[in-house]
């Protein structure tokens, strides 16, 4: 009983450190987001570390950094890292006292910590990327308006920001304070890109206006074409959500079915289920279970997201 004390009251210093290091990777991620829109020289000190820095990091820690950006959550990598420490020495905790074991625990909060973090971080980037490209037709219908009543490019961008809620609002106010900041116009735009990857149809609009700035030609007649490539797109898509929705229900079904006969059968008989935990053959069982589970789950997303 002491044991189990001594590793809940460890369990919990760490979340309190997790905590501590989440928001103190907040704060600084907000301080070198205004340098870097400023122009201070601490965001060129900034800039030249990102390249440095960006040489000896692994393309792992790249993607997130992008994901983490396409979510429009403010977080640095540490600061997601500290999130998932923080939510695996909760887990953890909650576990410890509901079940008693420590080993147990330990397990199952550093496969579900992890796992909570990272899909609560690709759902707000989906949600978020999907929002753009629903929004995006509008932005450039305002874009057209804007065009014929002879306005530049920039302002165009600007009273666009000013008519359109977020996230694709809050996109277009950054380019908009970025070039008024002295910042030039494609280069907010490719950047802008950047950070929403994923949205294809915001590239193919940066690529656009990129090329007709530099070659010339009709901004609106191009824009009119994206917006039409656009509905047609939306609506295969919204067909192929239609005729994949039974297999994803039964992909879910399948994936929960698992879960909860596991749960159920440690409600009813902790010992039976603890085999799998406290006797070697049991734990060999377990991992060999888990990782068909996963390679099947990995698969049937696969079968059902054809596009992705």
């Amino acid at each position: 009983m002491n044991g189990i004390v001594v590793i809940g009251a460890a369990a919990f210093f760490c979340v309190l450190q997790a905590i501590y290091w989440f928001a103190v990777s907040r704060r600084a991620s907000r301080q070198a987001f205004l340098a870097d829109r400023l122009g201070t020289d601490e965001s060129l000190a900034r800039a030249n570390e990102l390249l440095r820095r960006d040489e000896n990091e692994g393309a792992f820690v790249l993607r997130l950094q992008g994901l983490i950006e396409e979510a429009g959550m403010e977080l640095t990598v540490g600061g997601f890292f500290s999130r998932v420490l923080m939510w695996t020495g909760f887990i953890f905790l909650i576990l410890l006292i509901a079940t008693g074991r420590p080993a147990v625990a330990l397990l199952l909060a550093l496969l579900l910590g992890p796992l909570l973090v990272w899909r609560n971080l690709i759902s707000r980037k989906n949600k978020r990327m999907n929002r753009v490209e629903e929004q995006l037709p509008e932005a450039l219908e305002v874009m057209i308006i804007s065009l014929r009543a002879g306005q530049s490019l920039e302002q165009t961008v600007r009273h666009t920001a000013s008519q359109l809620e977020e996230p694709i609002g809050d996109e277009f106010q950054r380019v908009s304070e970025e070039t008024e900041l002295g910042r030039p116009l494609e280069q907010a735009l490719l950047a802008m890109s950047e950070r929403m990857a994923t949205a294809r149809t915001m590239r193919t609009f940066v690529t656009s206006v990129l090329v007709l700035r530099q070659t010339g030609g009709n901004l609106i007649e191009v824009l009119e074409a994206i917006i039409d490539t656009m509905r047609q797109q939306n609506q295969y898509q919204r067909k192929l959500r239609a005729m994949t929705a039974e297999g994803r229900s039964s992909s879910r079904m399948l994936g929960g079915l698992p879960v909860v006969f596991l749960l159920l059968s440690y409600a009813a008989d902790p010992n039976y289920v603890g085999m799998l935990f406290n006797d070697p053959l049991g734990n060999i069982l377990f991992g060999i279970a888990l990782t068909l589970y996963l390679i099947g789950m990995f698969w049937i997303r696969r079968l059902v997201n054809p596009s992705k």
